[in-house]
């Protein structure tokens, strides 16, 4: 009994000093999520697993999470601080969601149409199942585009089916019970080593910026000072990710559970897709909205700035730049 009070009592001083170290480092957590573990995320989870966050003060965790789950947890203050996937954002920030997009580290879509073997040609697929990882988000923008550049209406030729993460729905394609479904790299390359077809290139047939970072209106008017820790890790982490290829790759082939090959082949087209700075083009956004609202109904006056803003981005590039000096 003396030995487990011991115990006790050792694990709540070391909670404590653990406490109390944090406190004194000014770290403190936020938890940000994506609803896959995909090659889009690759400058995120580097970032975390190299301190580049916790440097700057902030104790980053990640997590899979839908990303309809992860708006509505984030506009509700409910947990979630922080999603990784500026698609579904943009979507949901033109319909009049409090939603802020701060950066963009891709600026392309890293999605591949995947089907089951027995489809031989495109209207193969007529009243087949799609499987998506949530609804209006871009992972069901990048589907609907392939079904239409594969010369079907993606409105009524096929049954979308929401199954979330994309090892779900690789399991689902395994079981048979869906026909296709639109797949983040690299889980493509391991749905051709199952024997499964690519289709479409969906970064071929769809312009949409991919990945950033994204909060609610909220944090960003009230906790300023987090958001820009938040910022300062995540421009370290993209320029590690251009400039350490042989890490990069490592850390890819040991994430993703591919072999040294397939990595650095994966490494090529993330790097290929990196914004420069964290930003892309008003074209592109204006673009992009523009597409939003076309697929969406969306009536409502809406501009790119109510959505996007690099504000803080920039300021904190130039204080980085600053202090290299």
């Amino acid at each position: 009994m003396k030995k487990f009070r011991g115990s006790l009592a050792l694990a709540a001083f070391l909670l404590l000093a653990s406490a109390s170290e944090s406190k004194a480092q000014g770290v403190e957590k936020a938890l940000i999520t994506h609803q896959s573990e995909s090659i889009g995320i690759t400058p995120l989870i580097y970032g975390i697993e190299k301190g580049f966050y916790r440097k700057e003060g902030v104790d980053l965790q990640f997590r899979i999470l839908r990303s309809d789950l992860a708006v509505s947890a984030i506009i509700g203050s409910r947990e979630v601080d922080y999603m990784y996937g500026t698609g579904t954002a943009f979507r949901a920030a033109a319909k009049g969601l409090p939603l802020k997009i701060l950066s963009h580290d891709i600026k392309s879509v890293l999605h591949y149409f995947m089907v089951q073997p027995s489809i031989q040609s495109p209207k193969d697929l007529k009243g087949k199942k799609v499987a998506v990882g949530s609804l209006g988000g871009t992972n069901m923008a990048a589907a609907k585009a392939s079904i239409k550049f594969l010369g079907l209406d993606p409105d009524k030729d096929v049954t979308y089916i929401v199954i979330g993460a994309a090892s779900i729905r690789m399991a689902a394609m395994e079981g048979g019970s869906i026909d296709a479904s639109m797949m983040p790299a690299p889980w493509n390359v391991r749905m051709k080593q199952k024997g499964f077809k690519e289709l479409v290139f969906a970064g071929n047939v769809i312009s949409d910026p991919l990945n950033g970072i994204v909060t609610g209106r909220e944090r960003v008017e009230k906790n300023t000072t987090q958001v820009k820790k938040v910022l300062r890790g995540f421009l370290r982490s993209l320029k590690a990710v251009r400039t350490e290829k042989k890490d990069v790759s490592e850390f890819i082939s040991r994430k993703f559970n591919l072999d040294a090959r397939a990595a650095e082949e994966v490494y090529t087209t993330l790097v290929q897709t990196l914004t420069e700075d964290g930003t892309v083009s008003d074209q592109l956004l204006q673009e992009q909205l523009e597409m939003i609202k076309r697929e969406g109904g969306i009536k409502r006056e809406v501009v790119v700035g109510e959505i996007v803003d690099y504000r803080l981005l920039r300021e904190v590039a130039r204080e980085l730049e600053g202090s290299s000096r």
